[in-house]
């Protein structure tokens, strides 16, 4: 790292510890230890804007930081096209927060070639936010703006079959969200979604993670009957 690219690293830090909230960081500091600076993401949005993107060099200075904000202002200044496949999973391994990992799912891992390959990657690791980022992945990959195809988004359905059963919380809340989102996407998906979810009700009848992960997308899927006029 030149001294130059340290310095605007070290001067970034000090500027988000200025707009630390401290509500913010007493809350981190018991999830992050001295890695919480009480950085939110819209205060790190707001630093960014006059930044320019990409700046890859600094954004591996920020991340290199590992403190929390300094990693959200990573995934905002980030060059997707600078990332070989083993810094993305490096970086995948890293993540040690859910907002940090959601965002480097939304900016920068679904802007990779091939990304739901690489989402898949992730969902089939154990590790709790490498997975979470997998599946946050699928739900950016069906925003209604993305223009993933359908076929490419009901072969990640079987993927969220198998992980509705996980009880942690940052992975099994993932799954609810992505299922929802590619159900979301068209009617056809929302057909798909509907089947998925009755599958893991029934494949999964005893675990109450998959049965709430099954129902809640089922209750925002359903089609609402139409009002009678009167």
């Amino acid at each position: 790292m030149n001294p130059l690219t340290r310095a605007r690293a070290e001067e970034l830090l000090r500027r988000i510890e200025r707009h630390s909230i401290r509500a913010s960081k007493q809350r981190q500091t018991s999830r992050l230890g001295e890695q919480a600076d009480g950085a939110t993401l819209g205060i790190i949005r707001s630093l960014s804007k006059a930044l320019p993107r990409p700046d890859h060099e600094l954004a591996l200075a920020l991340w290199q930081t590992r403190r929390h904000g300094a990693r959200l202002m990573a995934a905002l200044l980030a060059d997707v096209s600078c990332m070989t496949q083993t810094a993305l999973n490096a970086w995948a391994q890293d993540i040690e927060s859910q907002d940090v990992c959601d965002l480097c799912a939304a900016e920068l891992f679904t802007k990779t070639k091939n990304p739901l390959k690489l989402a898949e990657r992730w969902i089939k690791q154990e590790r709790e936010l490498t997975r979470r980022a997998g599946f946050m992945m699928v739900c950016a990959l069906a925003a209604p703006r993305a223009k993933t195809p359908a076929a490419d988004l009901q072969k990640m359905l079987p993927l969220i079959k198998n992980g509705a059963a996980d009880a942690r919380p940052a992975v099994y809340k993932a799954v609810n969200k992505a299922l929802r989102a590619v159900g979301a996407k068209s009617p056809q998906l929302s057909k798909k979604a509907l089947a998925c979810a009755e599958e893991i009700c029934y494949l999964f009848e005893n675990s109450r993670t998959a049965l709430w992960v099954a129902n809640n997308a089922k209750l925002t899927l359903t089609p609402k009957p139409a009002k009678r006029r009167s």
